[in-house]
Parts: structure tokens; sequence; C-alpha cells
């Protein structure tokens, strides 16, 4: 009877992991697509990063 009750507690367990596994990805795209439309906010990196040039700029 343990093994019946394992079963089942693993068989939840699966169903609940692929669950959220769907349920990011569909998160994940929609940030994608987020991301996407507005192309400022998908760069980390500052297009001119003003202190690394002055550091570049004394060290000459």
């Amino acid at each position: 009877m343990a093994d019946f009750v394992e079963c089942l507690r693993l068989r939840a367990k699966a169903a609940e992991d692929i669950y959220f596994a769907e349920h990011n990805r569909k998160l994940i795209e929609a940030l994608h697509e987020k991301q996407a439309r507005e192309p400022g906010v998908a760069s980390e990196q500052p297009q001119d990063d003003h202190a690394s040039n002055d550091i570049l700029k004394s060290e000459r």
C-alpha cells in the first residue's frame, strides 16, 4: 500500500512540475516579446559610459 501512495504522490508532483514549467515558459516568452517591443529596455549595457571613458583618458 505504501508503494501505491508513493506512486500517487510522485504522479501529482510530476503533474505540478509540468504545469509550472509550462507557466514559466509562457512568462519568459511574454517577457521576450515585451523586450522586443521596447528596444531601450532590452539592452543591459549603457549606450555611453562616461565613467569608463574618463578613467581611460586619465590613465594616458
